[in-house]
C-alpha cells in the first residue's frame, strides 16, 4: 500500500519518545552539577500570617558545609512577578502565606543543607490570617498587603476596595435584571470549586550560574515561557537587558504551573550574592504546598429562557481566591481569561459578567490547564440544566436551541463566521447513544445517569517568534526553536510540518531547542498557541529556506499574526452510577466530541483529549487541596489524588471535522478543550441519576451521601405534613 508522505509524516514517532521511554532525557534535577555548587534549602513559615520578629541562623551557619545562611536583608528588596510584582524573594519584615520562605541555607550537599535548615530559628508575631476570597474582598479581619496598588504592574487600583488583585466587570447588569424579571423560567444558584495543583511529575528545579563577576547570569530550570522568563527576572533585579540567558532543558509537565519566576529569580540572586553557581530542587511536598495552584472559587449564576426555551440573559458572578501574591498570574488583567470568556458558545441577547480575584493569606494561585475555565464552565453548563429542568426542557435540547450559528455574534459582540456547536453536541449525543461497544453500559450496582456539557474556546491569532535552520554535518537538517517541549509533542509539529513543507521525510530534521541568547523572541508555550504560531513560522522558514537555494543557515522573526481566530467547541456526555446507601460515584464512561480544523500530529491530538477529559475527571471528582485555616492539608500525591489507570473511565472521541481554523496549518485548539465541560457533565448526569444537585466540587461520596440524606429527610418531613 502506498503512502502519501504527508501522511507519513503525521504519523512519525515523536523524536523525544525513545530518550524518554528509556530515561535517557535528562531534566533540570539531572543535570551535572556545575563546578563549586551549592545547594540550596529554603526555611519556610508555617504560620499563613505573621511578622518576622527575629531570625536566628548562627547555629545553621556553623553546620557543617553550610556556606551561607541568607535572609531577606542580604539581597535585593526585589519583587518578583510575571506581571504584577508584588513577592519578595525571601519575607521581608512581615509572611503572608503558610510556606513563604523565609531563609536560604547553602550547603555543599542537600542533606547538609536540609539538617542546617533545621537549625535556623524564627521567631513569628501571629496575626489572624485573611481567609476565605468573599470575606477578604470585605476586608475581614483585614488586609493581605498595605497598598497593592502601589506594586509595579498592578491592575487594581486603591478604589477598587481592600484585598483586591482584579476585577474585571464588562456587560449590561440592569439590562439582565430586566430581562431576568420577564422570563419565563429563571434559575439563581451558587457553585464552589476547590484549589488543586497541576499533577505534572518534574516538580520545579533552578540552576543559576554567576558570570562576569555576576554582571551576568546563566539559569537552567523548569519553565515553558523562557523569553517571558528571562526579561521578569532582569526587571526583578534590575539588571542590563541581556544580562540574563535561560538554557534550554527538558520539562517533566506543565498544565500551566511551570511559568512561575519567583524560585528562578531566588536563584538568580543567591548565585550573584555568594558568587558560586546555586541549584534549588524542590520536595514533592514542597511543590504541591508552596508553588502557584488553581484558584478556588464561588461564582453566582442567574440564567432564564422565555416560553420556548431561548435564552434570555446571564449574569455571572464570579470571586476567586488568588492567595498571597498575584505574581504568578501573566494576563495585562491579572484575571483569568477562560472565566472572562464564559458566555461565547450561547446567543445571550443581554449579558453581564464580574469576575474578582483577591488576595488572603494562602498559598499563592496562578494559571492551569484553561484558567478558570473549569470553574465557571462547571458553574454555567450546571445552570443551563437546573433551567432545563426549572422549564420542563431536555437538557440537550435547550442547549441546541441557543448554541450559536453560523454569523451569529455572540455576548461579547463579535461576530463568528463559523460555530459549530451544534453539530459538536450532536456528535456527541450520537455517539452515546450508540452503546454498541459496551463503553456506556452500566456496571455494578446503583442508579445510573447520563448528563451533559458544552464548552467553547477561540484559537488565537499567532503571536511573534522566530526560528532558525541549518545543515548538520551528516546532510540532516537542523531547525533551533525558542520553546520547550512541554511533553505535548510541539517539537514534533515543528518536525513534521518542516518536512511536509520541504518534501524531505520527518527523520532528516532534527528539532533543538536553544537557549534565549541564540533566538531573538518568542512568547512560550500556553494559551493554546503554540501549534498555530510555530505553523506560521515554519511556512516562513520554508520559504527562506527554498530561496537561499538550501544552503547556509537562515533566520526568521514572525510577527504577530492578523486575520480572525476561529472558534472550538467541545461537548461531553458522561455516564455515571451512583450508589444510593453509599454515595459511591462511578464515572463509567465519557464521550467527547471535538470540533476540529486540520490536525498536525493525530495521535498527539488524540492524547490531548484523552489527558484533558481525565484531568476534567479528577477535577470533578476527587482533586482538591484541603485548603483549611492558611493550610494546605493534603500535602503529598496520597492526600491529594489525581486520577490512577485504575480510576479512569471508558473514553470515547468523535472528531467533527472540516471546519475553519488558523493559519497556515488550519488548526484548532486542542489543548485546552477536553478538560473544561467534564465536571459539570458529570454533575448534570449525577443530577440525572439521583435527582440531587451538586453545587460544590468534588463530587465526594461523603458529600453525595449526604445530599442525598439531606433529600430523603426532606422528603420524608414534606411526607408527614397534614
Amino acid at each position: 500500500m502506498t503512502v502519501e508522505p504527508a501522511l507519513d509524516a503525521r504519523l512519525a514517532p515523536r523524536p523525544d519518545a525513545a530518550a524518554k521511554a528509556s530515561g535517557a532525557t535528562l531534566y533540570a534535577a539531572d543535570l551535572p552539577a556545575p563546578e563549586g555548587l551549592l545547594e540550596v534549602v529554603l526555611v519556610r513559615s508555617p504560620h499563613p500570617r505573621a511578622r518576622v520578629v527575629r531570625v536566628s541562623t548562627a547555629e545553621a551557619v556553623a553546620a557543617p558545609g553550610v556556606a551561607a545562611v541568607v535572609t531577606a536583608g542580604d539581597l535585593p528588596d526585589a519583587l518578583a512577578g510575571r506581571r504584577v510584582r508584588d513577592m519578595p524573594l525571601l519575607a521581608r519584615d512581615v509572611v503572608r502565606f503558610s510556606g513563604e520562605p523565609v531563609a536560604a541555607v547553602l550547603a555543599g550537599t542537600r542533606r547538609e543543607a536540609e539538617s542546617a535548615a533545621a537549625l535556623v530559628e524564627v521567631d513569628y508575631d501571629e496575626l489572624p490570617p485573611v481567609l476565605g476570597a468573599e470575606r477578604a474582598l470585605e476586608g475581614r479581619p483585614g488586609t493581605v498587603h498595605d497598598a497593592p496598588w502601589e506594586y509595579p504592574g498592578a491592575v487594581a487600583g486603591e478604589d477598587a476596595g481592600p484585598n483586591v488583585q482584579s476585577v474585571v466587570a464588562e456587560g449590561d447588569r440592569a439590562g439582565v435584571a430586566e430581562a431576568l424579571g420577564r422570563a419565563a423560567h429563571a434559575v439563581s444558584a451558587v457553585y464552589r470549586t476547590p484549589s488543586g495543583q497541576h499533577g505534572y511529575l518534574e516538580p520545579h528545579a533552578w540552576v543559576a550560574v554567576p558570570l562576569a563577576g555576576g554582571r551576568r547570569l546563566r539559569l537552567w530550570g523548569t519553565t515553558k515561557s523562557p523569553y517571558r522568563l528571562r526579561d521578569q527576572i532582569v526587571a526583578c533585579l534590575g539588571l542590563d537587558a541581556g544580562a540574563v540567558e535561560i538554557e534550554p532543558v527538558p520539562l517533566g509537565g506543565d498544565f500551566g504551573g511551570k511559568g512561575d519566576v519567583v524560585d528562578a529569580s531566588l536563584c538568580a540572586a543567591l548565585a550573584r550574592h555568594t558568587g558560586r553557581p546555586v541549584r534549588l530542587l524542590l520536595r514533592s511536598a514542597e511543590d504541591l504546598a508552596a508553588t502557584d495552584a488553581r484558584h478556588p472559587s464561588v461564582i453566582a449564576v442567574r440564567l432564564g429562557c422565555d416560553g420556548s426555551g431561548r435564552f434570555v440573559g446571564l449574569e455571572v458572578d464570579a470571586v476567586f481566591d488568588g492567595g498571597a501574591y498575584a505574581a504568578a498570574k501573566p494576563i495585562p488583567s491579572v484575571n483569568l481569561h477562560g472565566a472572562l470568556e464564559c458566555a461565547l458558545g450561547y446567543r445571550f441577547p443581554v449579558f453581564s459578567l464580574r469576575s474578582r480575584v483577591a488576595y488572603t493569606n494562602t498559598l499563592p494561585k496562578g494559571h492551569m490547564r484553561a484558567p478558570g475555565a473549569p470553574q465557571v464552565v462547571f458553574a454555567v453548563e450546571s445552570a443551563v440544566d437546573e433551567l432545563a429542568a426549572a422549564g420542563g426542557f431536555e437538557p440537550a435540547d435547550l442547549r441546541r436551541r441557543n448554541l450559536l450559528h453560523d454569523g451569529d455574534a455572540d455576548a461579547y459582540g463579535h461576530r463568528w463566521p463559523e460555530a459549530r456547536g451544534i453539530q459538536t453536541l450532536d456528535a456527541a449525543l450520537a455517539a452515546a447513544a450508540d452503546a454498541g461497544d459496551g463503553s456506556l453500559a452500566a456496571v455494578g450496582t446503583g442508579v445510573v445517569g447520563t448528563g451533559v456539557a458544552v464548552y467553547a474556546r477561540p484559537t488565537p491569532l499567532p503571536q511573534s517568534t522566530s526560528l532558525q535552520l541549518g545543515r548538520l554535518p551528516d546532510g540532516r537538517l537542523e531547525v533551533a526553536v525558542p520553546i520547550p517541549e512541554t511533553g505535548t509533542g510541539n517539537h514534533a509539529v515543528v518536525q513534521v510540518q518542516l518536512a511536509s513543507a520541504l518534501g524531505v521525510a520527518p527523520d532528516t530534521v532534527v528539532v533543538r531547542q536553544v537557549s534565549t541568547g541564540s533566538l531573538p523572541r518568542d512568547p512560550g508555550v500556553g494559551g493554546s498557541r503554540v501549534t498555530v504560531g510555530m505553523s506560521a513560522a515554519v511556512a516562513r522558514l520554508a520559504e527562506a529556506w527554498r530561496e537561499g537555494g538550501g544552503q547556509g543557515t537562515v533566520s526568521v522573526e514572525v510577527p504577530a499574526g492578523s486575520g480572525a481566530p476561529a472558534l472550538a467547541y467541545c461537548a461531553q456526555v458522561a455516564r455515571v452510577a451512583v450508589d444510593p446507601e453509599t454515595g459511591e460515584l462511578r464515572v463509567l464512561a465519557v464521550v467527547t466530541a471535538v470540533d476540529v480544523a486540520d490536525i498536525v500530529r493525530p495521535r498527539s491530538h488524540q492524547l490531548q483529549i484523552d489527558g484533558g477529559t481525565v484531568m476534567g475527571f479528577g477535577f470533578a471528582s476527587m482533586e482538591d487541596l484541603l485548603e483549611d485555616e492558611g493550610q494546605v492539608w493534603a500535602s503529598n500525591l496520597g492526600e491529594f489524588r489525581i486520577p490512577s489507570a485504575a480510576d479512569v473511565p471508558a473514553l470515547r472521541t468523535v472528531l467533527v471535522t472540516g471546519g475553519r481554523g488558523v493559519g497556515e496549518a488550519n488548526v484548532k485548539s486542542v489543548g485546552e478543550l477536553a478538560n473544561v465541560p467534564t465536571a459539570a457533565a458529570i454533575a448534570n448526569a449525577v443530577f440525572d441519576a439521583t435527582g440531587v444537585r451538586i453545587r460544590t466540587l468534588p463530587v465526594t461520596a461523603e458529600h453525595l451521601w449526604s445530599a442525598l440524606q439531606e433529600r430523603a429527610a426532606a422528603a420524608a418531613g414534606a411526607g408527614s405534613l397534614p
